[in-house]
């Protein structure tokens, strides 16, 4: 059951119409992964969110993965099903949940991680070969695209060939494979040779790196892109991902009226957007976040005039001192509302609970009593600081007071069905609703 499908979008499968369902064999399971709880979280997800023949998709790996690619274009029919790590075999296995939705194009991001990984050239030709195949037989009607590598610094040198000769060889194959080619490589080549846009390599993009393959993708895509770096300095920089993260919200046009997800990876990885299908629900969360690192950037959140702020943090302050008293922990919160009151006081301010862990991870230890105790002084503090409180931990704990292991695959990041009940409490009411 397509339980995001049936929740947020009951009545949106009649844009695709009847038409003849195509079988195919199903993809076996990719026997390797880079990151295989990180792999289970995204795909969980995606596998329950609808596709329409109205939309644009972006499948792939890394660079897809972080990419704001509906608030690029401003349209959130453009829809992000990356996953960072993906080589093509990944992309090959869920590919059919991609293309029997019948979009009106995918652009498909994959052969790096092949490369890095070492995977035979052959193999992975092979696997891009099978994508647009299935592709072709699942929606015929669907316009294709095969998004070239870039290559940085990060790559050695036998790398960076490598990724010459897959660039050239899928370029021989486009009229016959039914796709276009995208030529990003070219389009970043000189700003990952003299660092523009990246900071580490081509690992990760900054603002002006999603800018020019934003640009590069505008055609395939078939809408201007709207994001223009505009990095701001005197933001300390918690980690490479904050940065490339903050760097990328820098970017974005200034926004009206909408409601903002705050936080840390637990906000940064649920795709919201779909989840609340409105157009105006955006994700500010940064994987890693400390209360700290939120408090640094609210001028960014304060740009963007929201009418809600849903808030939800402190799991990685806890992680970073496991002597952290929740007290403690309360105090920089506290700071931290009373900054978001001053920056932006027409502002609704939503505080949600913090969740507990379970013992598959490795914070398990001495971790969900100093939550227990945070969510009481988070929930007595509303009154006095002029917020709601949101218990989104009740919905997501079990009886022994731990995640619930059926919301998680790693014992603190939520799956599909974490990522739902979530959903379905904040949809309690007029939480996540807006008078324009």
């Amino acid at each position: 059951m397509k339980r995001f499908f049936l929740f947020f979008a009951l009545g949106a499968a009649a844009l695709a119409g009847c038409t003849k369902t195509v079988t195919l064999d199903p993809v076996a399971k990719p026997d390797w992964f880079t990151n295989a709880a990180y792999f289970e979280e995204k795909n969980s997800m995606y596998v329950e969110m609808p596709v329409y023949p109205t939309n644009i998709v972006l499948v792939g790996d890394d660079y897809i993965d972080r990419g704001l690619w509906n608030e690029f274009y401003a349209d959130t029919a453009v829809k992000n099903r990356g996953i960072t790590y993906d080589a093509t075999a990944h992309v090959l296995y869920r590919i059919d949940g991609i293309a029997a939705g019948k979009p009106a194009k995918i652009l498909v991001s994959a052969g790096y991680n092949d490369i890095v990984n070492d995977v035979p050239q052959d193999t992975a030709l092979a696997n891009l070969d099978a994508i647009f195949y299935r592709i072709h037989k699942l929606s015929p009607d669907t316009q294709c695209y095969w998004i070239n590598i870039a290559c940085g610094s990060s790559l050695n040198p036998e790398h960076t060939a490598a990724a010459t000769t897959l660039n050239e060889a899928m370029a021989a194959r486009a009229d016959k494979g039914g796709f276009e080619v995208v030529d990003i490589r070219t389009a970043l080549k000189d700003g990952l040779d003299d660092g523009t846009f990246s900071w580490n390599g081509g690992l990760l993009l900054n603002g002006a790196g999603y800018e020019a393959m934003a640009k590069a993708l505008e055609p395939a895509v078939g809408k201007k892109a709207l994001n223009h770096a505009d990095d701001k300095p005197g933001k300390k920089e918690i980690s490479d991902y904050y940065r490339h993260r903050v760097s990328m919200f820098q970017s974005l046009p200034e926004t009206d009226s909408l409601i903002v997800m705050l936080g840390n990876s637990l906000t940064n990885n649920a795709p919201w957007a779909e989840l609340f299908p409105m157009g105006y629900v955006i994700n500010r969360g940064i994987s890693g976040d400390t209360v700290e690192g939120i408090m640094q950037r609210l001028d960014e959140v304060a740009a963007d005039h929201p009418a809600k702020i849903f808030l939800q943090t402190g799991a990685n302050d806890l992680v970073a001192d496991k002597n952290l008293s929740a007290v403690k922990l309360w105090a920089r919160y506290e700071k931290l509302i009373q900054a978001i009151h001053k920056e932006m006081p027409e502002t609704h301010l939503y505080v949600q609970s913090m969740l507990p862990v379970n013992p598959k991870s490795k914070f398990y230890e001495g971790y969900n009593e100093r939550v227990v105790e945070m969510n009481k002084l988070l929930q007595a503090g509303g009154e006095r600081h002029n917020y709601a409180f949101v218990d989104i931990a009740s919905r997501l704990t079990d009886d022994n007071g731990d995640l619930r292991d059926d919301c998680t695959i790693d014992g603190m990041h939520l799956n599909a069905d974490g990522y739902f009940l979530w959903a379905v409490e904040l949809a309690k009411g007029p939480r996540m609703m807006i008078d324009f």
